[in-house]
């Protein structure tokens, strides 16, 4: 028995722990410098009271409890809630790249391979979107999860029987830090479910254990905030063909666009390039037809059991909720890797077979890092105009209360003709790079935010709005407000 101390010189001694932080930092070190999503601003203004009744009504119970700590009982200020959040993020995707790589060993006996896996399993395009919030440490931290579940599941369907209870453990604290990653226990589980099973009866006996891992947690999670707590989300109405409309849209959405992250129909290609040359593959093996048969079942097994876990939580929402986005399609992404391990286990891959695998996995990575990068590089330009206008309006509030005597207690939100999500020339997708000012809510907290004022929202007034309708703004403009003695009138362009 491997003692403490040995397997902690083991790891450090470990040259792929390196290689993982080095592409970990690759792909997010940017992020040391803080940054903003519009629900940043929310988090920071809010007392740590509402951030703790926020979360809980999201079933995200650890996000809460931590948020509650850092900024109630230990009082620390926002770039340290960031620091630590970020640092956990961090840490939290190298262990996960390390951990699934040591799971995967006996499938993989190639270095190279293993690694590349494992970073499209884990830095899979969807993953940007995890490190854009403040609570990017608790996002990675479900995911770190998901694959310590896993380990679990492959021990438990070896024969270790106490290993299904941690494995239940392991996923409900998952889906108490984020629920859109948790579907990656089904994605990887089946992969063992395949191996593993040795019959049709174990086949349907090991789905329904990997199904209890998954749907226990789920379910406990959803009674929290169906009953337990209040969240708009699934206590609306549901009509069913609309949900069904907009999760299908939503599906191609995220399989042939990739929400813009990825030029379109690129995932999509390689996703059945990779499924052509694994057919082919196992068509030519000498076996019978009826293991070619069930070979090439469990690649649409795979592919199918993943997309449905991963909008399986989008049913769950009342129709106006349905939002398909990067975070919550995570296990989708993952998809290309999880096929190369079940490719290792069904086919011999040969040396030159390998080259093109690594060659044309790379160029992916490559395409996948140039995106991330881009996308980052305008969440900071956004931030940075964001912050520029509220001073320019707080410049405004001060010479109008010095020139009147008067102070600003009150706001109303107006539109342009054509209101932008985001300011122009920045990618922009789902909820990543919107501007602060686009929406009510964000617009009021990035200006407490950066003023300290407090100020009440109201209804806005229709003749204004009639005016403002009548403008079309690409950027600020003294113009977009109006003074009207305690409440300012601002117009969204």
């Amino acid at each position: 028995m491997e003692t403490l101390k040995e397997s902690i010189k083991r790891i450090v001694t470990d040259k792929k722990l390196y290689i993982f932080t080095i592409f970990t930092l690759l792909f997010f070190g940017i992020y040391c410098v803080m940054q903003y999503a519009p629900d940043t601003y929310s988090v920071f203004t809010n007392t740590p009271r509402q951030n703790l009744d926020h979360f809980f009504s999201c079933g995200r119970l650890v996000t809460g409890l931590f948020l509650y700590g850092t900024m109630g009982i230990l009082e620390l200020n926002a770039t340290t809630v960031y620091m630590i959040s970020y640092g956990l993020a961090i840490i939290c995707t190298i262990a996960s790249l390390y951990k699934i790589d040591k799971i995967f060993a006996e499938d993989i006996k190639d270095t190279k391979l293993s690694i590349l896996v494992s970073l499209l399993i884990i830095i899979n395009v969807f993953s940007i979107e995890l490190f854009v919030y403040v609570e990017k440490g608790f996002l990675m931290l479900s995911v770190l999860l998901c694959v310590l579940a896993v380990e679990q599941i492959k021990k438990f369907l070896e024969g270790k029987k106490i290993a299904f209870f941690w494995a239940l453990i392991f996923m409900l604290i998952a889906n108490c830090c984020y629920q859109g990653t948790v579907g990656l226990v089904v994605a990887v589980g089946m992969l063992y479910i395949i191996k593993y099973s040795k019959n049709v009866k174990e086949f349907i006996k090991n789905n329904i254990l990997v199904a209890l891992v998954y749907g226990i947690p789920a379910i406990l999670n959803f009674i929290m905030v169906r009953f337990l707590f209040t969240n708009s989300r699934v206590k609306g109405d549901i009509i069913l063909t609309e949900s069904l409309k907009k999760i299908y849209e939503g599906t191609k959405s995220m399989i042939f666009a990739n929400y813009d992250l990825l030029p379109k129909y690129l995932f999509a290609i390689i996703l059945l390039g990779l499924v052509v040359f694994l057919i082919y593959q196992i068509i030519k093996k000498a076996e019978s037809i009826k293991t070619k048969i069930l070979e090439i079942l469990g690649i649409f097994y795979i592919i199918i059991g993943t997309v449905f876990v991963t909008i399986t939580p989008q049913i769950m929402q009342d129709t106006n909720s349905i939002w398909f986005v990067a975070r919550s399609s995570y296990p989708v992404a993952s998809l290309i890797g999880i096929l190369l391990i079940y490719a290792t286990m069904r086919i011999e891959i040969r040396k030159m077979t390998k080259i093109g695998i690594l060659m044309i996995a790379t160029i992916f990575l490559g395409i996948q890092f140039v995106s991330f990068m881009r996308y980052n590089i305008d969440n900071y330009i956004v931030n940075g105009i964001d912050r520029q206008n509220v001073e320019q309006i707080q410049a405004k509030i001060l010479e109008y209360e010095e020139k009147t005597g008067k102070q600003i207690t009150k706001i109303a939100f107006y539109e342009d003709k054509m209101p932008n999500y985001t300011y122009p020339n920045m990618k922009a997708t789902g909820d990543m790079n919107l501007k602060a000012l686009y929406k009510d809510w964000s617009a009021l907290r990035v200006i407490r935010y950066y003023t300290g004022r407090n100020l009440e929202q109201i209804e806005k007034n229709e003749e204004i709005q009639k005016e403002f309708k009548e403008k079309n703004w690409n950027y600020y403009n003294d113009e977009q407000l109006i003074f009207e003695d305690d409440v300012l009138h601002l117009c969204n362009f």
